[in-house]
């Protein structure tokens, strides 16, 4: 409980949530194939379709929402954010089965996605990223939790992406792509394969794409040394016990044939 006068934590430590990156690993990975499958934001489909689209930000939230769970984010913050998310998903179910406003978007171009969402994209791998510099030791929940982080980085620039797309004169790629192409381009990118058959035509869209590129290989670089560096204690303290057990046998064996 926060102290008269003092804000509250954001983040806390005693939430029974905590590093439960297992079934965010899970959630994460669903979302990454789902938004390189499904449609989304997407006008002028089927009932179907625009019923899937849905379905598939819900489980983005989802593993958003997880993201900030397993990471301590505090209770308080999460009901705040987790209503927030609410209204905006209801607000994109109306938006699409009712169609955006015709006028301000092509009939193949996909509608800016909710700015809750791409905003707390940006946050969710920040705040696992932030969670695993304080583990001690590498344990099954580190490596989830580092998996995890990792893929919500295509996630992140998904909707950076759709964000630039949408409030720009012109489409991202130069022509209209569905919102298939957003996420396949993100994982390319990130992947640093660069096949060439999507580019950015903006300069913004452009400086996105290689500060992707370069956040990826940034975070790999990071995480290995992290839990290289958290095997290394984990070994040396093994070897401490173990040297300093074997020096009290041999402590107590020399004082028995003393005796």
């Amino acid at each position: 409980m926060a102290k008269p006068g003092r804000a509250p934590r954001i983040f806390s430590d005693d939430s029974r949530y905590l590093d439960r990156f297992g079934l965010l690993l899970a959630v994460t990975s669903a979302s990454v194939v789902l938004l390189a499958l499904v449609s989304i934001y997407q006008p002028g489909e089927t009932l179907v379709s625009q019923l899937l689209s849905v379905g598939a930000s819900c489980f983005v939230a989802v593993s958003l929402m997880l993201a900030l769970r397993a990471a301590g984010v505090a209770g308080r913050y999460l009901r705040i954010i987790g209503a927030l998310v609410f209204v905006a998903l209801v607000i994109l179910l109306v938006t699409t089965l009712h169609g955006p406003d015709a006028s301000l978007v092509h009939d193949d171009t996909p509608i800016p996605a909710p700015a809750v969402l791409t905003l707390l994209s940006a946050i969710a791998p920040l705040v696992v990223v932030r969670r695993l510099t304080q583990h001690h030791q590498v344990t099954r929940a580190t490596m989830f939790g580092a998996v995890s982080a990792y893929l919500l980085i295509p996630i992140t620039y998904f909707y950076a992406f759709l964000t630039v797309n949408g409030y720009s004169s012109e489409p991202f790629f130069g022509v209209d792509e569905p919102s298939q192409s957003y996420m396949y381009f993100s994982l390319t990118t990130l992947a640093t394969v660069g096949y060439g058959d999507l580019t950015a035509q903006s300069d913004l869209g452009r400086l996105l794409a290689n500060s992707e590129a370069l956040v990826g290989q940034i975070y790999l670089v990071c995480v290995v040394a992290l839990l290289v560096g958290l095997f290394a204690q984990q070994w040396l303290a093994s070897r401490q016990a173990l040297r300093d057990t074997q020096a009290s046998d041999d402590a107590d064996a020399s004082s028995r044939d003393r005796t």
